[in-house]
């Protein structure tokens, strides 16, 4: 096995970039508004079932080719039209994949609205996080049955990246990385913009002490709605990503076990903390990579375990300490300032410096 530095590289960073946008609108959710939700899985499925149908349906008719039935017996013609239309044609490729990300946030901010609204007038949170874990398999199993969104069963391969018309793998990959990680750092400076305004302090609030927030004057079931609306949005884009990376569309890739993994990241790097999202996505994608790599060796040796047993483990252990260690994570959340705050310590700071100035 030859290893290739730069390959690997470019895979992690995308790796990366999508756990960032998928950590960061939990912590939104979570972190911020201490909104339980339990069915991440299916806000970023929202953005894979999205390109799925748009890579199949949408993408002929832009380039002006009849749309093929990507089931059944015509898959493998389907197929071969897809990969022949993202490689030959440039302008098609990056259309199909801005207007897949357009319906995805149109779609799970929707989604995010309707699961909203019903199940936020719960009067414990948690049980609003039951009904969202419920409700996220309830919709893997209809698609995993349904063949007209991503076949069924079978899925749907050939969701590509948009850049595959590049001339070299490397450049494709790069290309692909640098989008990745360019959004992923607007979601970042957006999340921070958010926590940091008066909105995010009314979210904050809501979030210690409802009731008082309440007893205020503040619309919590809207507030909490408005909350799931920008969190599901940006799940269903980071979902688009996830899809168009590994080329294949299926419902059994939007299972518990990857909620697990967000509820991870953002555990071990720290709950209302957008930079703890980050460390938290990085250190969850090197860990994934790392038991990826062991698993192989130990199945060279001859060993029968397997890769999603050594993962699992190892994140319910990193779970169980930082729970009981570290319950803050590793970058705890900052303390609330503002501008007003600001002024105040620098001009109590202004007013020590003259008092011990004249006292000296």
């Amino acid at each position: 096995m030859i290893f290739d530095p730069a390959g690997t590289t470019i895979t992690l960073l995308t790796l990366f970039g999508i756990a960032a946008m998928i950590a960061l609108s939990l912590n939104l959710e979570y972190g911020l508004a201490g909104i339980p939700n339990f069915g991440k899985a299916l806000f970023v499925s929202i953005g894979a079932y999205t390109a799925g149908v748009t890579y199949t349906r949408l993408l002929p008719l832009l380039a002006g080719r009849e749309a093929i039935n990507p089931c059944g017996a015509t898959m493998g013609q389907a197929l071969q039209l897809r990969s022949e239309i993202l490689r030959t044609m440039p302008a098609v490729a990056l259309a199909n994949f801005g207007i897949t990300l357009l319906i995805a946030i149109l779609l799970g901010g929707l989604v995010g609205y309707l699961a909203a609204y019903p199940a936020l007038r719960l009067k414990d949170e948690w049980y609003l996080g039951l009904v969202l874990l419920a409700g996220s398999e309830v919709v893997r199993i209809i698609v995993r049955g349904t063949e007209p969104i991503i076949c069924a069963y079978n899925g749907v391969s050939g969701i590509s990246q948009p850049f595959v018309w590049l001339p070299t793998p490397q450049a494709k990959a790069g290309a692909f990385a640098v989008l990745t990680l360019v959004l992923a750092g607007l979601f970042y400076l957006y999340s921070r913009r958010l926590v940091q305004s008066p909105y995010g302090r009314v979210l904050k609030a809501m979030r210690e002490n409802s009731d008082v927030a309440t007893a205020l004057g503040k619309p919590m079931a809207r507030l909490r709605a408005q909350t799931m609306v920008i969190g599901s949005a940006m799940a269903a884009v980071a979902g688009v990503f996830f899809v168009t990376n590994i080329g294949f569309a299926s419902a059994n890739d939007y299972g518990v076990g990857l909620t697990l993994d967000i509820w991870v990241m953002i555990v071990l790097g720290g709950l209302g903390n957008m930079r703890g999202a980050l460390l938290g996505a990085l250190l969850v994608t090197l860990l994934d990579r790392i038991t990826a790599v062991s698993a192989i060796q130990l199945n060279m040796l001859g060993s029968s375990l397997e890769f999603n047993y050594v993962r699992y483990i190892l994140f319910g252990i990193i779970l169980l300490i930082m729970l009981r260690f570290r319950t803050q994570g590793l970058l705890p959340e900052p303390a609330n300032t503002t501008r007003a705050s600001s002024l105040v310590s620098h001009t109590e700071r202004r007013r020590g410096e003259v008092q011990s100035l004249t006292e000296g």
